[in-house]
């Protein structure tokens, strides 16, 4: 199930109420990051004061940087870092912040998650972590996270890019989609009273969003992470692959290069749209 049909689900389902029975017997505490990665730190790059979760940091071999969506952070990839480092684990470093506005990420202007300004913060934050890099490296972005990774890599900004892995998300159906979500996010309540109340909330609506992030006061913002996408992608200098839920929104431009062999496309229709959470080990 695409982004759009997320949208379109949230649209005609009744989620579940904020009040919640305390006699189930389900725990709802949150997992450690401990458990998927083996640090967590700060970097301040710029006006923000970035938090880091990493696995590998003293290996030399080549550099995962995992980028999630609008209202994840970057726990949303602990399953899928921990299948990739574990594939190699005395080579590869895997890091996954939490990006301006997002998870435990603090500083001034969190709101501005322009394009230009999300692309600054990607690369600044690389070149704080391996200055001066000769490693190879592999750029993940997930549904918004993919748009900052694909301009990212077409700047040549981060030096050695080997690939560039787009997780379900593309220009058509993003922008399609755009009128629907203030609607799917005024959906959701506002706030949540704990941690383990938003766990509960999000299991049971069979959805998943980072609930200390305001999502509305971006909206001026979201038009431009999509616009021209499709062409960023394909155009883009390295070794690509684009992971789908779907196929049904395919635009023309990528029909036309996937079918060049310009990138690889994966499709698992078993997974929602965070296929990173569904199925990490693909």
């Amino acid at each position: 199930m695409d982004l759009r049909q997320t949208i379109f689900k949230a649209q005609h389902i009744k989620l579940p109420p904020l009040e919640q029975s305390e006699t189930d017997g389900k725990e709802w505490s949150p997992l450690p990051w401990s458990l998927y990665f083996e640090t967590q730190r700060t970097v301040s790059v710029s006006d923000t004061n970035f938090n880091i979760y990493a696995s590998g940091t003293d290996n030399s071999g080549p550099i995962f940087v995992l980028h999630h969506g609008a209202g994840h952070s970057g726990l949303t990839f602990g399953l899928t870092s921990k299948h990739i480092y574990n594939s190699d684990p005395q080579s590869y470093t895997v890091v996954a912040p939490d990006f301006r506005g997002h998870g435990a990420t603090t500083g001034n202007n969190q709101n501005d998650l322009s394009l230009d300004r999300m692309v600054d913060d990607l690369v600044g934050l690389f070149d704080a972590l391996f200055p001066n890099n000769r490693r190879e490296v592999v750029l993940v972005g997930h549904s918004m996270g993919g748009a900052i990774a694909a301009h990212a890599v077409s700047s040549k900004r981060i030096q050695n890019v080997r690939g560039l892995v787009l997780i379900d998300i593309v220009e058509g159906s993003a922008m399609d989609s755009l009128p629907s979500i203030p609607m799917f996010i005024n959906a959701r309540p506002q706030t949540l009273e704990s941690v383990e109340s938003a766990i509960r909330w999000h299991i049971e609506s069979n959805s998943i969003q980072n609930h200390e992030t305001q999502l509305l006061p971006t909206e001026k913002y979201w038009k431009e992470w999509y616009s021209g996408l499709s062409k960023t992608f394909v155009l883009a200098p390295t070794a690509k692959l684009l992971v789908l839920a779907g196929t049904d929104r395919l635009d023309k431009e990528l029909l036309i290069a996937q079918m060049q062999g310009k990138f690889q496309l994966e499709v698992l229709p078993l997974a929602g749209h965070t296929v990173q959470e569904d199925l990490p080990d693909r």
